[in-house]
């Protein structure tokens, strides 16, 4: 029986993760018709009464589209079956299921079975081939609902149609000899597992001595969205009707789905010949922005300088880094001004010039017509204005027969060296020369400093972005800021490039912006003013394509430290908690509603106190049914601190953070860190540069607190430490977390997680937890595992925002393999600006000037 906690805070800015131990239909029902119902998605493959793509009550080969979350419900005499299903990959489905059986255990009125389930789909459909999937129900669960199937489908015109083979369930019908066992003779024999909640036998899997056939078709009539079907299912109930939950008559069933919109399905059915069902199903599509326009001011049109003004500004930019690359950069402009006047000039004289050759200091020129002395000397005058390194001309025609020389005159005025004939390699050898040059007073900060660095201030501020420091140089511009508002850090940043834009002089070329968070630098971004204008004046550019550079932040940051003018900060919320208390036998789906005030002060750069008090305004949880757990209840006793402690202190708890070098962050605090446990600890995190993987590790001394969650502490105490493995793949933006170490009840082993972040911000994976604890100690369940589902509420709703709905699915709550809530936050809140994030959000920037 877990537990359930879905917030509104804003988990980021707070500095603690969302941490929630179950939740299904409640809370995700309630985004699912906030969303709206103008995405469109394919909704002509039906879902069955289990939340699988399928028919009615058997699966077919058809996938959903990639990354679909959907939640539904459906109903036969005596079942009920609630269903969470994820299309975690464009070919895999995942599916959670969770069925209530009356008439079926003599102990419970109603029984409550927990499957999870996924399909593989081999290959897609073609012209000739059909789609060909395989898949596993209950794969981890208690047996009752298990089977493994093959199928296969194939459309013709407005008619789907499916046929599979079927193992365990689905074999109820024994029409032909299992494949398998023809081969391998082990696969003849299936025993009927009915075990321990969590458990899996494998050795089940796709054994027995024979198979069951079924299939079906579907009909997607012209009447738009409604769909009649037919089909076979080999599935003939033995277990239930051996219990008399439910007694098939026919395995033929008919139904009736109809789409009320790209979200909503409903159906209703006749169900082996005795039965009348029905179902809806949800759907969302967590890939794309469901608001593309929020609630919010638009970000400020981006404006671009004259072609002058950025020339002006970069060569300042250059000179500030190395005069020698102002004075390179001035000679080539003059090399190149130079060379086309005299070409010009020589083209006019005449135009048969056939080769153009310097060696050493004459100039050597092939002509096809006239050659004479009066030509050469004309010439020779020309290339006195020119004012060339060059001292003889020499005319030739191009056989080399005939020739002329002559010398080249000089001035007193004239130059010994020009640009005109110098190349890339000589440039920097020579001495300074009386070469064009910038007036000094173009390229100095235009007005008043401190008012340009006011407005810049108060133009950023006005983004809802917190500035910590600012600086303002000849040619760049230094800033530090903490974004609090909004969920992807590349709107951030957008939005203070299109404010410097305008507000930065035009000799300002480079955007220096560090991201900071509770006082510590997290990462530079650093950006070129010219490539910023070129990439939003593209119809598809992005400022990450080119002009952005991204690196870790130098140990010495004068500008913050100076900046100790805006300490203390105060900040504060009031927010509401939702926690759900999910599968109990007795109260499967037991609430509570929880105001919740948070206040913090930032003392100093890294240095902070928080806490949080947390009131129940209304709550039916049961503590009728008490922990029966072999280990320490670190967890199996939370009901008993959320009605003991129904007004109590959710945390409260003195934190510093810092950097050991550019890449190496670490943390330690102490005080009441949780609802469960108060103590002290830390963690520390290494996050290479430019890297997609992180190393982190944590330790915690931690003593249980009263059930009252008041000041109070009970005798058991702990050390519990992890060390972290974070990689964050391009390969469909899948997220990867390994942790091993100790948990809190003292036992060891590891947690794998794997989730799918998608640039919406939606978040949707799964994990599980192995430690030295046997599957009898552990108890029910046999092993700690679940779902992870993270929601912004910027997605659900058109408004701009870091909070987040959490939800951490548990089929059940015990006392293995628990971790400390906040015990390792680091990487999930440096995530926003790491690389693998800023790559996963920087299509979403606004690219063209408004």
């Amino acid at each position: 029986m877990p537990l359930s906690r879905i917030t509104t805070a804003a988990a980021r800015p707070a500095g603690r993760k969302v941490a929630g131990i179950a939740a299904l239909t409640g809370p995700l029902v309630v985004a699912l018709f906030l969303v709206p119902l103008a995405q469109a998605q394919d909704s002509s493959d039906l879902s069955d009464i289990f939340g699988s793509r399928g028919l009615i009550g058997t699966p077919s080969a058809r996938m959903a589209p990639d990354g679909e979350l959907s939640a539904g419900a459906s109903f036969l005499r005596n079942n009920q079956h609630y269903n969470l299903g994820f299309q975690v990959l464009p070919w895999l489905e995942a599916s959670f299921r969770y069925s209530g059986l009356q008439h079926f255990q003599p102990d419970y009125p109603v029984y409550y079975d927990r499957a999870f389930g996924i399909k593989a789909r081999l290959w897609n459909e073609d012209d000739f081939l059909p789609a060909v999937a395989v898949g596993i129900d209950d794969v981890v669960g208690t047996g009752v609902y298990t089977g493994e199937y093959v199928v296969a489908s194939k459309r013709f015109g407005d008619v789907d149609t499916s046929l599979g083979m079927g193992w365990g369930r689905h074999a109820g019908t024994d029409l032909l000899r299992n494949p398998l066992a023809l081969i391998f003779h082990t696969f003849d024999n299936r025993q009927s597992f009915i075990g321990q909640a969590g458990q899996t036998d494998f050795k089940a899997f796709f054994h027995g001595h024979d198979v069951g056939l079924f299939g079906g078709a579907v009909w997607h009539t012209p009447l738009n969205g409604l769909s009649l079907m037919v089909e076979y299912d080999s599935d003939t109930y033995a277990l239930e009707k051996s219990f008399g939950n439910f007694s098939p008559r026919s395995q033929v069933n008919y139904g009736l789905a109809y789409n009320v919109s790209d979200q909503l399905q409903t159906g209703m059915y006749w169900l082996y010949g005795t039965s009348l069902g029905g179902s809806f199903s949800l759907k969302l599509d967590p890939v794309h922005p469901q608001y593309p326009q929020k609630i919010e001011a638009p970000p400020p049109p981006v404006e671009v300088r004259s072609d002058e003004e950025r020339q002006q500004a970069l060569a300042a930019l250059l000179q500030s880094r190395d005069p020698r690359n102002a004075r390179q950069m001035r000679l080539i402009d003059s090399r190149n001004a130079a060379r086309n006047d005299f070409v010009d000039a020589l083209w006019r004289m005449g135009g048969d010039y056939a080769e153009i050759r310097v060696q050493q200091s004459t100039l050597d020129l092939g002509v096809t017509g006239t050659i004479s002395s009066t030509r050469c000397a004309a010439t020779a005058r020309l290339m006195q204005g020119v004012a060339a390194n060059i001292t003889r001309i020499r005319l030739h025609d191009m056989d080399a027969r005939r020739s002329v020389a002559c010398a080249v005159p000089r001035t007193v005025e004239g130059p010994l060296i020009s640009a005109a004939f110098l190349t890339a390699g000589d440039l920097g050898k020579l001495p300074d020369m009386p070469v064009l040059t910038i007036d000094a007073s173009a390229v100095s900060p235009a007005g008043n400093r401190a008012e340009i660095e006011r407005r810049i201030r108060t133009a950023i501020t006005a983004q809802n972005i917190f500035i910590d420091a600012l600086s303002l140089g000849d040619s760049e511009v230094l800033i530090y800021y903490s974004n609090l508002h909004y969920l992807a850090e590349t709107d951030a940043i957008d939005r203070i490039v299109r404010v410097l834009s305008k507000e930065a002089p035009p000799q300002i070329e480079r955007f220096r912006l560090v991201a900071v968070q509770n006082g510590v630098p997290q990462q530079e971004f650093d950006i070129l003013r010219e490539l910023v204008e070129r990439s939003y004046l593209q119809e598809d550019g992005t400022i990450f394509d080119h002009a952005v550079r991204v690196r870790p932040p130098a140990m010495n940051q004068p500008v913050l430290a100076a900046a100790d003018d805006v300490y203390p900060r105060f900040s504060w919320g009031i927010f509401p908690q939702f926690r759900q208390a999910l599968f109990d036998p007795n109260q499967p789906f037991g609430v509570q509603f929880v105001a919740v005030a948070n206040a913090g002060v930032e003392l100093a750069q890294g240095l902070s106190i928080s806490g949080s008090l947390e009131a129940s305004l209304y709550d039916d949880f049961s503590t009728s049914r008490p922990s029966n757990s072999l280990l320490p209840h670190v967890r199996s006793d939370f009901l008993k601190y959320f009605t003991q402690g129904k007004t109590g202190i959710g945390h409260l708890d003195a934190e510093y953070r810092f950097r050991l070098t550019p890449t190496i962050y670490a943390a330690v605090k102490a005080g009441y860190l949780e609802s469960m446990f108060g103590g002290g600890g830390g963690e520390i995190l290494w996050r290479p540069q430019g890297a997609r993987w992180a190393l982190g590790a944590d330790i915690y001394e931690v003593w249980q607190r009263d059930f009252d969650r008041r000041f109070g502490l009970q005798h058991y105490h702990q050390t519990t430490g992890h060390v972290s493995l974070y990689y964050d793949s391009p390969w469909y933006d899948l997220n990867f977390e390994l942790r091993a170490g100790q948990y809190l009840a003292g036992d060891r082993g590891f947690t794998f997680q794997v989730t799918r972040r998608f640039s919406t911000g939606v978040e949707i994976g799964a994990f599980f937890t192995k430690t030295n604890v046997s599957a009898q100690q552990f108890g029910e369940g046999s092993f700690d595992k679940g779902i992870i589902i993270r929601i912004p509420l910027g997605w659900i709703a058109p408004l701009e925002t870091q909070s987040e709905i959490g939800l951490d699915l548990r089929p059940v709550q015990r006392d293995g393999g628990q971790t400390l809530l906040g015990d390792a936050v680091l990487y999930e809140q440096m995530r926003s600006t790491g690389e693998g994030e800023i790559r996963r959000q920087q299509n979403n920037i606004i690219e063209s000037p408004q």
